[in-house]
């Protein structure tokens, strides 16, 4: 939630706080999956399952992960897909998940607890409390053997994660599981069909900075549902942002409805 709840305070908060709000009797639009975010979950079962596979000292078989990926890909859009014009059907989707977890470059996981840290904190994630009553939680997708925390990332575009990362960071201290030595992201590049896959862009950020600015986020979520909580009015709670790439029907679930009104 900390990367994107500048972007639309509104749209974060209805996605993350949607039961809340319901229960004030607003109403929300039932979102489909994009294949975007589908690709990948996919893709990140792949990436755990090469990583773990470095720390067992096993070989990794890419056509058994490929399958599990499949199979959790093909459930999550059982019930419909946001495709786009980079992936429109299935079997594209699959050709390049494969193309994707392909270039992707395993690393050794630093070990924690006696397991491999991949994924780790579980179904609810590693958590922390976030003070007057808030919970901070998360899941790093990898942390090395060197205590480089990294993020792996795919899309058409990549864009910046400082606050997410800035939040692991917080995470792991704030639990004394390891000082990160380094935090950024692993980009591996959703690409057309029809053209070569790129090779992996390693991104990595300042971690005061990143923390600093996760920090920045999390005070102004707390403050903008405060004010919602003292006064219930919208405007003066959570900012709307029309201008945002994503103000649209198809990833926004409060769009047109009495949640966003301007969007109507």
């Amino acid at each position: 939630m900390l990367s994107s709840y500048a972007d639309c305070p509104r749209r974060a908060a209805a996605k993350q706080f949607r039961k809340l709000f319901a229960a004030d009797g607003y109403e929300f639009r039932q979102l489909a999956p994009s294949v975007g975010s589908a690709a990948g979950t996919a893709l990140h079962v792949i990436t755990g399952e090469m990583n773990r596979a470095v720390w067992n000292g096993e070989q990794f078989r890419l056509d058994d992960a490929l399958q599990m990926a499949f199979q959790g890909f093909s459930e999550g859009i059982a019930e419909g897909c946001e495709w786009d014009a980079t992936t429109p059907n299935t079997n594209t989707a699959e050709y390049q998940i494969r193309r994707m977890a392909a270039v992707y470059k395993p690393r050794m996981p630093l070990t924690i607890d006696g397991a491999p840290a991949i994924e780790i904190g579980g179904e609810y994630g590693i958590r922390a409390n976030a003070g007057d009553g808030w919970t901070l939680s998360g899941h790093p997708d990898l942390i090395g053997a060197d205590a480089a925390v990294d993020d792996t990332k795919s899309g058409v575009v990549l864009r910046p994660h400082q606050p997410q990362l800035g939040g692991y960071s917080l995470l792991l201290r704030s639990n004394n599981l390891v000082r990160p030595t380094r935090i950024g992201l692993t980009f591996i590049q959703r690409i057309a069909k029809t053209k070569p896959q790129k090779p992996p862009v390693i991104v990595e950020y300042s971690i005061p900075e990143a923390e600093r600015y996760a920090m920045g986020v999390i005070k102004r979520i707390k403050s903008d549902m405060a004010t919602y909580k003292e006064t219930g009015d919208l405007e003066q709670s959570f900012l709307v942002n029309p201008c945002s790439m994503m103000c649209s029907p198809k990833f926004c679930p409060a769009h047109g409805t009495d949640f966003c009104p301007i969007t109507k």
